[in-house]
C-alpha cells in the first residue's frame, strides 16, 4: 500500500504511519463510491409511458426563456396552452418547472399541480426520487409527514396538502389524533376539512358539535353550511326567520329563545358580533335575498359596508360564479367608499373567464369608456391571470393610449399608476392583436420615458405570445 501510495503521490513522503494509514482509508473509500453497485440504479426505476407530446422546437425555446426568466409573465397562459395541446415541457426544462412548482405548492397548489402535470412522465417519476420535490409527487407519504408534525402549524400544512390528494384517508389522519388536541388546535386543524369538503365529511363533524369551545363549534358550522348539510341550513333558516324584521332589515340581536337555542348549538356570537353578521357569515349567499323577499341586488343595497365584506367573503368561500358575477354588477353600481375592494377583486379573480368575459362586455356595451383611469372595472380587470378577449384588449390598449395623448405632463404619481397598469396588462392582452399594437403603440416606442419602455416591452411581450402560438 506505502508503495503504491508513493507512486501516485498520494501523500506526503514525511507523513507518519497513522498519516499514511488515514490517507489509504480515504482513497479506499472515494473509490468504493466510483464502482457501479448492482441494482443501485435499478432502484430508482423509470419514467413511465409518456401520455403526452413533445413540444415543437419552436415552443420549446419559448418555454426555456419563460423558465429562464426572460418572459416570466407568461408561464401561467403557457401551462394551459401546453394542456389544450397535451405537449410536455422538454426534460432539460424539469428542474426549473419542478423548482417552481415546489416553491406554489402550499400558496398556489392548484397551479403547482398543473406545472407538474405540464412536466409528463419524467416530471412525476423526478418528484419520486428528488426529496426537494416529493411534496409534489402523488405518492407523497402523507401519512409518515403526519406523524412526523409537531406543531398545530406543521399538521395543518400537511393535512391541507393531504386533503387536496386523498380527503377520505386525511379526515381519517385527524379523526385518530382529535381527542388528545387542545380545543384550540382542534379549531385550526377543522378548518383545513375546507378543502376537498364533501357530504362525507358531515357525519364526522355533526359529531364534533359537542366540543366544549365555540370557536370548534363555528368552525364546524362553516363547513357544514359551505357544503350545505340539510340540518345545518334548516337550523340557520330557523334562526333567520326571526332574524328579519318587518321592513325586511336584519336584526342585530336575538331574542327569541328558540333562535338563541339554535346559535348556542353552533357556538353562539363572537365579542361584538351581531345576529345579522352571523347570518351573512353563514348562510349560504343566494339563501337571505329569498328570505327578505328582494332581489340579492337589492337586498345587497341595504347593508352597511360592514355587513357587504361578509357577504363578499362568503361568495368567495361557497359562492356561484353566478353569484359572484351579479355581485361584481352590483358594486360597479355603488359608491366604492362602501365596498370592501380586496374582496371584490379576489372575486374577480376567481370569476370564470366565461362569466368575467359576458361581464366586461356588458359594461362595454353601457358605457364606452368604462374601462377609464380610477374606475373599478379597470382594477377589476387588471387582477386577472388569463388574457382577456380581442375586444376588451382593444378598449383597454385605447384608453392607456388616449392617456397619454391627452395630457403632455401627467403627475409623478398617475405617471406611476399608469406605468403599473401597462405592466400588469402587457401578458393579459389577447395575443392576435400583436398586429394592431404595432400601429397603435408604434410612436409611444419612440418616447424617452417609462411609457417608451413600456410599450416596447409590451409589443415584445405580445409579439413573444402570438408567435408562440403559430
Amino acid at each position: 500500500m506505502r508503495e503504491w501510495l508513493s507512486l501516485r503521490d498520494a501523500v506526503d513522503p514525511a507523513a507518519d504511519d497513522a498519516e499514511q494509514l488515514l490517507a489509504a482509508w480515504c482513497i479506499v473509500e472515494r473509490l468504493a463510491r466510483l464502482e457501479a453497485r448492482p441494482g443501485s440504479l435499478s432502484a430508482l426505476g423509470s419514467p413511465g409511458p409518456e401520455e403526452r407530446n413533445p413540444p415543437p422546437p419552436r415552443v420549446a425555446r419559448g418555454l426555456q426563456l419563460i423558465l429562464e426568466g426572460t418572459y416570466p409573465e407568461v408561464l401561467p397562459e403557457a401551462m394551459q396552452w401546453l394542456e389544450e395541446k397535451q405537449w410536455y415541457v422538454p426534460p432539460a426544462l424539469l428542474p426549473a418547472l419542478l423548482a417552481r412548482a415546489a416553491a406554489l405548492a402550499e400558496s398556489q397548489p392548484d397551479f403547482a399541480d398543473a406545472l407538474l402535470r405540464a412536466g409528463g412522465a419524467r416530471a412525476a417519476w423526478l418528484c419520486g426520487i428528488n426529496p426537494a420535490w416529493e411534496q409534489l409527487s402523488v405518492d407523497f407519504p402523507y401519512s409518515t409527514a403526519w406523524e412526523r408534525a409537531v406543531t398545530p402549524a406543521q399538521r395543518a400544512s400537511v393535512l391541507l396538502s393531504w386533503r387536496r390528494r386523498d380527503p377520505v384517508a386525511a379526515r381519517t389522519a385527524l379523526t385518530a389524533m382529535w381527542a388528545g388536541q387542545s380545543p384550540k388546535n382542534q379549531e385550526s386543524l377543522v378548518r383545513t376539512l375546507a378543502v376537498g369538503l364533501s357530504a362525507a365529511d358531515h357525519p364526522w363533524l355533526r359529531t364534533q358539535l359537542a366540543a366544549p369551545r365555540k370557536g370548534v363549534r363555528r368552525e364546524i358550522l362553516q363547513l357544514l353550511a359551505q357544503s350545505e348539510e340539510a340540518q345545518a341550513i334548516d337550523d340557520l333558516l330557523t334562526l333567520a326567520s326571526f332574524a328579519v324584521a318587518e321592513d325586511g332589515r336584519l336584526r342585530e340581536v336575538a331574542t327569541d329563545p328558540a333562535a338563541q337555542e339554535v346559535l348556542a348549538r353552533y357556538g353562539g356570537l363572537r365579542d361584538r358580533e351581531s345576529l345579522a353578521a352571523f347570518l351573512l357569515s353563514t348562510l349560504p349567499p343566494r339563501l337571505l335575498p329569498d328570505l327578505v323577499g328582494k332581489s340579492p341586488p337589492a337586498f345587497w343595497g341595504t347593508l352597511n359596508p360592514a355587513q357587504l365584506k361578509l357577504v363578499a367573503s362568503t361568495l368567495l368561500r361557497s359562492g356561484t360564479d353566478e353569484k359572484r358575477e351579479d355581485f361584481l354588477r352590483f358594486a360597479v353600481g355603488i359608491d366604492t367608499a362602501r365596498l370592501p375592494l380586496e374582496q371584490t377583486v379576489s372575486l374577480a379573480q376567481v370569476l370564470s373567464a366565461g362569466h368575467f368575459e359576458k361581464l366586461v362586455h356588458d359594461w362595454l356595451d353601457q358605457e364606452k369608456n368604462v374601462l377609464a383611469f380610477g374606475g373599478l372595472p379597470r382594477l377589476l380587470l387588471l387582477a386577472r391571470t388569463t388574457p382577456w378577449s380581442e375586444r376588451i384588449s382593444k378598449a383597454f390598449v385605447l384608453q392607456l393610449v388616449s392617456a397619454l395623448r391627452d395630457a403632455r405632463d401627467l403627475p409623478p404619481q398617475l405617471q406611476k399608476d399608469l406605468l403599473a397598469h401597462w405592466n400588469l396588462a402587457a401578458p393579459l392582452l389577447h395575443p392576435r392583436l400583436f398586429p394592431w399594437l404595432r400601429t397603435q403603440l408604434n410612436t409611444i416606442t419612440e418616447r424617452a420615458d417609462g411609457f417608451g419602455k413600456a410599450a416596447t416591452r409590451t409589443l415584445q411581450l405580445v409579439g413573444f405570445r402570438a408567435a408562440l402560438r403559430e
